[in-house]
């Protein structure tokens, strides 16, 4: 029987995180309304995110990715699921959307009072020879994940490449590896991780090979045949497998086939959720929302704003005063036994945009130095140069690293600027962390550089030329500095430098450097107050070595 007109008729297009975070949010709020949600493919509630660790036995049973059924949510929460079921048309003026089971050619027009599109996005297939091909998988849905499983048994695959070095990509290449495949990844663009910093993806280089995966960087395929893959610049990579990763498209056809405003990525939305129909909200991956640190409006594809949006339509849409506040892109990734992370927008990104940004970088321990089992992060924090505020952060380690992201994507999101991070009461414990955390460090370190108590300069934008010109200074240790050091550098240890000053030229450019960054500010502060024209390297020798600029290095000194 259909519902009582006195119901409110809600209908959702698409399930998973967006679509069933509506559902059941609308719920709880009316237990009178009627909810019903359309799912194309067969699995209404997934956890998609866990897939790719489902390829291997990471995630021992694929079954524990299925979250709901539509016999689940029918039972807990009375809304009608009805999946392997198409929408294929919205008719706004009649307030109807026209369904099509699958396997049946007529449709059946179904009412609704309130509609919310959550479509999601789809596969990116680049007109590459061959990606239509039964050895080319993507993997973004259960039923991806039961093709590739299956085809691995029956094939009995040995050979894999996976086409994109993004979060999906490396995730797909650890978990081929772990089944015991040689993984070869290929990324058109000069280092993986897109979003990173080159001196935050060298280092997951380096992790990768050491784990037997091997890198095609800088190029993209050309063809896919039965039996592998031909790289630009004629290449033949064989495997039996290829992972076609190379990211996704906002499904937006349904939306402009209904005249709804589509901006240049995705459906058009208001702050809450509403396109330009307000009967019709539209959430997830197929939406532009407002990037909080440039004000664009982008597409993100990820689950938490997916969730979380699907909830506030449902708000809304009962009648809360609830407004989206945007996003910052927050985001974690494992690569073996490497953790990187991002919030906010990288420096090649701001630097990209025109948004001429300071940053700084720091190697401290994930916890205490003096407490078994303490591991160096890298943190690489970019703020504005007048404010200081923070409009981005990187970090990559092997533990820790998603804690500190965290609290520098709250602190994004709240506004804040380096110098909040110098007074961040954050917990600690030998186990966990230091008394000066790592957040706290990036805080010190740019404070100091905003306040003229010392200058910095970045490996990145020095050249060989550049440190023939000047002064270098390398203030660590003899021993270290055997085992490789900067070009031109002259080495007199930090704790030697007060008496070693006449060895210098004050008229001279000055670059002091040590390990990681401390012990050059310490040289800076010293020199600087000796009136010599000084800066640091910032992150010091390591942030060198890990951003790869092999031509600002002398090789390590040969022993007899």
């Amino acid at each position: 029987m259909p519902p009582s007109r006195t119901e409110r008729i809600l209908v959702i297009v698409g399930g998973v995180a967006g679509g069933m975070s509506a559902a059941t949010r609308a719920r709880r709020l009316s237990e009178n309304a009627s909810i019903t949600v359309f799912e194309k493919g067969p699995y209404v509630s997934f956890a998609n995110c866990g897939i790719p660790y489902a390829l291997s036995s990471t995630i021992p049973d694929p079954d524990s990715l299925l979250l709901q059924t539509p016999e689940s949510v029918k039972k807990r929460f009375n809304i009608d699921v009805k999946i392997n079921t198409e929408v294929v048309g919205i008719d706004r003026k009649k307030k109807v959307v026209l369904v099509r089971e699958k396997g049946n050619k007529e449709g059946e027009e179904v009412p609704y009072d309130k509609l919310v599109l959550a479509q999601g996005a789809k596969p990116v297939v680049p007109p590459i020879e061959g990606a239509e091909g039964e050895n080319v998988f993507q993997l973004t849905t259960i039923v991806d994940l039961e093709g590739v499983k299956e085809y691995m048994k029956r094939r009995k695959v040995k050979r894999g490449v996976v086409v994109g070095g993004g979060f999906i990509g490396l995730e797909a290449a650890e978990n081929l590896t772990e089944l015991g495949l040689e993984v070869v990844v290929v990324e058109k663009g000069e280092h993986v991780l897109p979003p990173m910093d080159r001196d935050i993806a060298e280092p997951v280089h380096e992790e990768l090979r050491k784990n037997g995966v091997r890198l095609v960087l800088g190029k993209g395929v050309e063809k896919i045949e039965g039996d592998g893959a031909v790289v630009e610049g004629g290449e033949k990579i064989p495997a039996e497998l290829v992972m076609l990763v190379v990211g996704v498209r906002p499904r937006t056809g349904l939306a402009k086939d209904a005249g709804l405003s589509v901006g240049k990525n995705g459906v058009t939305v208001n702050e809450q959720m509403q396109t330009s129909d307000p009967d019709i909200y539209a959430v997830g991956d197929m939406v532009e929302t407002e990037q909080r640190v440039t004000g664009q409006r982008k597409v993100l594809a990820l689950a938490g704003p997916a969730n979380r949006q699907g909830r506030m339509a449902a708000d809304h849409i009962f009648g809360k005063d609830v407004s989206y506040r945007g996003n910052v892109g927050t985001a974690v990734v494992k690569v073996f036994r490497l953790t990187v992370g991002i919030t906010g927008l990288s420096v090649e990104a701001l630097r990209r945009l025109g948004m001429d940004s300071l940053w700084v970088s720091a190697h401290p321990p994930d916890h205490a130095g003096y407490y078994p089992g303490a591991h160096p992060i890298t943190l690489k924090v970019a703020f504005e140069k007048e404010t200081g505020k923070i409009l981005g952060a990187q970090g990559i380690g092997t533990a820790g690293v998603d804690k500190r992201i965290d609290v520098l994507s709250t602190a994004i999101q709240a506004g804040m600027t380096v110098f909040d991070l110098e007074h961040l009461e954050l917990a600690y414990a030998p186990p966990y962390g230091s008394a000066k955390d790592p957040v706290n460090m990036v805080g010190f370190i740019g404070s100091n550089v905003l306040r003229g108590d010392v200058d910095i300069v970045h490996g990145q934008d020095l050249t060989p030329a550049d440190l023939k010109e000047m002064q270098i200074v390398d203030v660590r240790s003899p021993n270290e500095f055997s085992r490789g050091h900067l070009k031109f550098a002259k080495n007199i240890p930090v704790n030697d430098l007060r008496n070693g000053i006449s060895e210098l030229d004050k008229d001279k450019k000055t670059v002091v450097y040590c390990q990681v960054g401390y012990r050059g500010y310490l040289a800076d502060r010293i020199l600087k107050q000796k009136g010599f024209d000084v800066a640091n390297l910032d992150g010091g020798y390591k942030s060198v070595v890990d951003s790869g600029l092999k031509d600002l290095q002398e090789a390590p000194q040969k022993s007899g």
